[in-house]
């Protein structure tokens, strides 16, 4: 009885598991290529070279705007996936995953805003103004 327990606990456990694991590639893995891509045709210098001035003030080099992109038209995963192929240091990747955390999913989370009756425009300007002031605190403060 005990081993048909636990035999079930772990079979059920590694389901979930490579479901999980399942879902974040799916995500994860393209957001890596793209950035990949990107960078070996040379089009994340030059997409770097843009977003360059407005990223300065955040403490992040320009390349790191593609990792916000992502994690706010996408998933906060995707953009864990294009920000794992930049090269930034410890404090930049603090910076990063503070402002993806709180800006996400902007699209997915503007229509649930929408079924709730809120007002989406707020809400998603909300969060990219508080993303930008914690970007701007982290990188001030630190």
């Amino acid at each position: 009885m005990e081993r048909e327990k636990l035999a079930h606990s772990l079979t059920a456990g590694l389901k979930n598991a490579f479901s999980v694991l399942w879902l974040l590639a799916k995500v994860m893995v393209p957001a890596t290529l793209a950035v990949t891509f990107l960078d070996r045709t040379g089009w994340l210098t030059r997409l770097a070279r843009a977003f360059a001035p407005a990223m300065a003030w955040l403490g992040l080099p320009g390349e790191a705007a593609v990792a916000l992109v992502a994690g706010n038209l996408s998933s906060m995963y995707a953009g864990v996936g294009a920000m794992a192929v930049l090269e930034l240091s410890a404090k930049q990747r603090l910076i990063l995953a503070a402002m993806l955390m709180l800006s996400h999913s902007l699209p997915q989370e503007g229509a649930i805003v929408a079924q709730a009756g809120g007002e989406v425009a707020t809400v998603i300007a909300a969060r990219l103004l508080t993303a930008g002031a914690v970007g701007l605190a982290l990188n001030l403060l630190f």
